[in-house]
């Protein structure tokens, strides 16, 4: 049976922006309405890379027991889906009807999980470790968002825990091979993750407007501690690429610039967020747009801050001194 709908995350939205991705499900169960939550845990797979072994990734995971399997496809969705739904009529196929960013793909697979917790990774990752013994903590934790290890097709971990500082007076991050369970992370590498599915849409979770994928999962991670929210990594869960890990391109752009302002640039005045009204002449300045357009934008975010100006706990430089303190 086929369904379009649509999502709304107008919570993180900073400005004009296209508005939510509709979609179109395929294949799965009718929802048991009675109970909110009928899995213990849904599988959330975002299609990337070529077809090979696709199906028996799907047949591996239902195999679990653990809980759904929700698979999301591009705007362009791969030949073979009709073939895997057919032979996984229980696997629910979320196909894209226009071009998506990940996190937004993200945010619309969360959103149809019918389960308390999301584990969330690419069709081109193939689980090493799943958290079987780990649903009891997740239940007891006060996380939005639990990061596994992250490995090449060689088996060597990568580099995938990040922690904010301070160099020569601007943003850096450093990114660090896992070491010990419950260290504090900034954001999911490459989106992946356990995410908790309540905390993370109350968060409003990853900002469609921000096109360029380092700077929307590094807006998610800044906004969710800003907003007393925490991201730990865990060693239980890990999971190995099939092909080169992705890199990411950190070069400022007008992702950046949205990043910023909604982040960098907020203060605590009175238990609350703001955002400066005597900022936006050096905004102006530093701007690649016209003077308007550039007060446009700004206008736009300070009025998004305004709106959750009572859920921001702490500015950024509380957030990245306490964290070089820490560390």
């Amino acid at each position: 049976m086929n369904t379009t709908r649509t999502t709304s995350d107008k919570d993180n939205a900073s400005g004009p922006a296209p508005g939510p991705a509709p979609y179109t499900v395929v294949g799965g169960p009718r929802w048991d309405r009675i109970r909110k939550y009928p899995y213990a845990m849904t599988f959330l797979v975002l299609s990337r890379g070529d077809r090979l072994f696709r199906g028996e990734l799907v047949s591996e995971l239902l195999a679990q027991g653990l809980g759904e399997v929700v698979w999301v496809e591009g705007h362009e969705p791969s030949a073979d889906v009709e073939t895997l739904s057919r032979d996984h009529p229980e696997v629910r196929f979320l196909l894209m009807k226009e071009p998506t960013t990940a996190g937004e793909r993200v945010n619309i697979g969360i959103a149809e999980a019918r389960s308390p917790f999301v584990l969330c990774f690419w069709s081109d990752m193939r689980p090493a470790k799943l958290p079987f013994g780990m649903l009891e903590s997740l239940e007891k934790s006060s996380v939005v968002c639990t990061v596994p290890l992250s490995r090449t097709s060689r088996f060597q971990p990568i580099p995938s825990w990040q922690s904010p500082l301070w160099k020569r007076r601007r943003l850096s991050v450093a990114f660090r091979l896992p070491r010990k369970d419950g260290e504090s992370t900034l954001f999911p590498f490459d989106f992946s993750g356990i995410y908790n599915t309540e905390r993370f849409l109350r968060t409003g979770g990853f900002d469609r407007s921000l096109l360029n994928p380092y700077w929307q999962k590094l807006d998610f991670g800044f906004r969710c501690y800003l907003w007393g929210e925490r991201m730990v990594g865990t060693t239980h869960v890990a999971f190995t690429y099939t092909a080169p890990p992705p890199t990411d391109d950190s070069t400022p752009d007008q992702s950046y610039k949205l990043f910023f302002l909604k982040n960098m640039a907020v203060r605590m005045r009175r238990e609350m967020g703001i955002l400066p009204l005597w900022l936006v002449l050096d905004y102006i300045i530093h701007s690649d747009v016209s003077p308007l357009y550039s007060v446009r934008e700004f206008v736009a975010v300070r009025d998004w801050v305004r709106t959750h100006k009572f859920r921001f706990r702490r500015d950024p430089r509380d957030l990245i001194q306490k964290w070089e303190g820490d560390s």
